[in-house]
């Protein structure tokens, strides 16, 4: 058998896609997730030349442990199934490896997924990333906590802190739980020191965005890019009920950059204190956190690989 034939030699070496899928059983809007393992699992065992193992977490940080495994087995994608929250956790367990972090969106908000425009479709956002491509994405850290997508804090974060203790989940959910709150809202005075400038002043919401949006298609920094090796800081000012309804549209429709309630810097390093403040409610990728203040904000260049679904 002559085996120095190129050919010959591509059909003995094949080595078929290794792929994990991660699925957080919790995630999503209430009932949606039935029948997910099962499209996904119909969906792998359809396609040919690959291999996959599927896994569920059991508990909190389940899924980075399961990621890190993936990794070290060498996979070349590591699919996360579930939020953004789950995204974070699957996205941590990769960091320094050469396994590709896939998305599955079946969360209430899908934010990284919908700025990767990854279809929300289990079927076609799985087969359009397997025959897509890798490429090095950056994420930023906020008091060593990681963020890939966006962290926040103020209205954002007292809001998140308040709809994380609901059962009831969606963008719906949330809108009351911001409409709940905005009456009784005290905005912050924050000051802050990047690239050798300082900066301070009055905000309503600040947000600290490696990419684009929250989640539900809440594009808070239009021009926010995943591989630029920068962080954008962003505050939200201060603003009356009456320009509340216009601020809302921009919001959703992608043009909050127009607003004149918006201001946004581009960073890579990033120290922040709140006036009379010793810690404040925020988020990353969607989760409720308190942070211990003062905030050290940084971005880690080109620190994961990210599927990017084929056109």
């Amino acid at each position: 058998m002559n085996i120095q034939s190129p050919a010959l030699r591509g059909v003995l070496f094949f080595k078929p896609m290794q792929v994990s899928v991660i699925l957080n059983p919790k995630s999503g809007m209430q009932g949606r997730n039935n029948n997910s393992e099962l499209r996904i699992r119909k969906v792998l065992e359809n396609q040919d030349g690959l291999t996959f193992q599927f896994l569920k977490t059991e508990y909190p940080g389940h899924a980075s442990d399961l990621a890190m495994e993936s990794a070290s087995r060498g996979d070349d994608i590591c699919f996360a199934a579930g939020g953004d929250g789950t995204m974070n956790e699957v996205a941590r367990g990769l960091i320094g490896s050469k396994t590709s972090l896939g998305i599955i969106p079946l969360g209430s908000g899908n934010g990284l997924a919908r700025h990767l425009k990854i279809p929300l479709k289990i079927e076609e956002a799985i087969i359009r990333q397997l025959k897509g491509t890798s490429k090095p994405m950056d994420h930023g850290e906020i008091n060593s906590r990681k963020f890939f997508l966006a962290a926040g804090i103020g209205f954002e974060g007292v809001v998140t802190n308040r709809f994380s203790k609901k059962q009831l989940r969606g963008f719906i959910s949330y809108l009351i739980s911001a409409s709940q709150e905005f009456f009784r809202w005290k905005n912050i005075v924050y000051q802050s020191t990047f690239e050798k400038e300082k900066v301070g002043g009055t905000a309503f919401s600040i947000a600290f965005a490696n990419g684009s949006q929250y989640g539900n298609n809440a594009i808070i920094s239009p021009g926010s890019e995943i591989d630029d090796g920068l962080l954008q800081f962003v505050r939200v000012l201060p603003f009356s009920l009456l320009a509340a309804p216009k601020l809302f549209f921009q919001l959703m429709g992608g043009s909050m950059d127009k607003s004149a309630y918006h201001l946004e810097s581009a960073f890579t390093n990033l120290e922040l204190t709140i006036e009379g403040k010793s810690e404040i409610e925020g988020h990353f990728d969607g989760e409720a956190v308190v942070f211990t203040l003062p905030l050290s904000v940084q971005v880690k260049p080109e620190s994961l690989f990210i599927r990017i679904p084929a056109a």
